[in-house]
């Protein structure tokens, strides 16, 4: 950047975060001349901003739910193992009632 006074060359010598702005990522420049000394300060927008140097967060994913092979007697509708067994000894007052 030239300086509007002399044409000489200004160097930035301060970059300050602006807070006031809805948009992150606006900083106030301050420039100076080299040959006149003259200073100026501008609002420029980095795209270099602390969030771009954030450290990734990793996304915690969980594993995919695999369907597994269902035995016979965990399919829906079926009867659990030995139950008709059981209600028909109890119909019947016999001694596996009891067990």
């Amino acid at each position: 950047m030239r300086c509007l006074a002399c044409g000489a060359d200004m160097v930035m010598v301060k970059a300050v975060p602006d807070d006031t702005m809805a948009v992150a990522g606006f900083e106030h420049h301050t420039f100076m001349c080299s040959s006149c000394g003259d200073s100026e300060r501008r609002l420029v927008f980095s795209k270099h901003d602390e969030a771009s140097e954030a450290e990734a967060v990793p996304v915690y994913v969980a594993p995919p739910i695999a369907a597994g092979v269902l035995q016979e007697s965990e399919r829906a509708g079926a009867p659990a193992p030995g139950l008709l067994r059981r209600v028909l000894a109890k119909l019947r007052g016999g001694v596996e009632a009891r067990r």
